[in-house]
């Protein structure tokens, strides 16, 4: 009985001594694969491009919506924007974007290559190659195009040209606004040099 004893205790103690040295062991097998080649978990972005995003504050995808003071809906998108720093609270945008949704089942499609948001003076501005779609058949195309937020008036500076159901129209300026003769309705208006090349349908 007494050897049964002796064996058993001499096991207790080696167990002590070989039970943590092997967990140790296997610790560090752990920690060491850890530190191998990563599984394709990692985030999809460069040391250069974090960088760039936190110097510049730019954001992706920004989006404004909004309705006027006559009821038409306005919808504003763009792939990126950035803070305006001569304008407190404005952006600056890439690959600008609007929707106009008129009372009247009428709307506007608006897209520009750049573009500017002012909330202090409540205007849009689209640059760079700026063109409108209408539903009524209208595409019109000029530099750059003013979009007012609080009420619905998109006016673009010339030289502006349009393709609609009359024909070809070119003018030195464009103004797309509420119709003053008949409340709920919109018009576009051309002004300075208009010339008409009339199409007639067949």
């Amino acid at each position: 009985m007494a050897s049964y004893d002796n064996a058993y205790s001499r096991f207790i103690a080696l167990a002590k001594i070989v039970l943590p040295l092997a967990a140790l062991g296997i610790l560090s097998t752990l920690f060491l694969i850890s530190r191998g080649p990563g599984n394709g978990d990692e985030l999809p972005y460069s040391r250069v491009e974090v960088e760039e995003l936190v110097r510049e504050q730019r954001i992706g995808a920004p989006n404004y919506a909004g309705v006027t003071r006559d009821g038409t809906a306005i919808a504003l998108r763009a792939d990126a924007a950035r803070p305006d720093t001569g304008s407190p609270g404005g952006a600056t945008a890439e690959a600008m974007r609007a929707r106009l949704d008129m009372p009247d089942g009428s709307h506007a499609d608006i897209s520009a290559a750049h573009g500017m948001l002012d909330p202090a003076a409540e205007i849009a501005v689209l640059d760079g190659g700026a063109r409108i779609e209408t539903s009524t058949g209208y595409l019109v195309q000029a530099e750059s195009l003013t979009s007012a937020l609080a009420e619905t008036a998109v006016t673009a500076q010339g030289p502006v040209t349009a393709e609609g159901p009359p024909g070809r129209i070119e003018a030195a300026t464009m103004r797309l606004s509420a119709d003053p003769a008949n409340q709920g309705r919109y018009v576009l208006v051309f002004n300075g040099g208009v010339k008409l090349v009339y199409d007639p349908e067949e």
